[in-house]
């Protein structure tokens, strides 16, 4: 059974699926410390990535050299790098629907290949892994 993380009414999958998670996210002190705001997960070089929650695509490019993704959920916005994005300005993208593929130029675990994965809440950083628990946590039942 995949991990599912609850944020109010939306649930997030992980980005590629069986990805070892290498880095946590460390929230630094203030906007310009140093920290890590996201999760990397290390993978192949061209790996899928897949839309965490369904969405709206709300950028897929270029920044700073590297190809990244933005799809916004409502107030929630995750973020995926380095992606070469197969998706566009606008669309609508389902939960698990491949939004791009894994790049090795711009990885944070260069020369090998990671997905940094990032979720944000207007300007706040949030951590994906707990944030779950800052509104309405709800108990899923567990299947064995």
């Amino acid at each position: 059974m995949p991990l599912l993380i609850l944020f109010a009414s939306i649930f997030l999958i992980p980005p590629i699926p069986g990805a070892n998670l290498v880095k946590d996210f460390d929230l630094p002190i203030n906007t310009y410390s140093s920290g890590h705001r996201g999760l990397d997960y290390l993978s192949t070089f061209g790996a899928p990535v897949v839309a965490s929650a369904d969405g709206v695509i709300t950028h897929a490019g270029l920044i700073a050299n590297r190809f990244t993704i933005t799809v916004t959920h409502n107030n929630l916005r995750t973020t995926y790098e380095p992606v070469k994005p197969i998706v566009k300005f606008g669309q609508f993208v389902k939960q698990g629907q491949i939004i791009g593929y894994l790049q090795q130029i711009g990885s944070h675990c260069f020369p090998e290949s990671c997905l940094h994965f990032g979720l944000k809440e207007g300007k706040t950083y949030l951590n994906p892994i707990i944030s779950n628990l800052r509104k309405y946590p709800r108990l899923l039942p567990l299947y064995s």
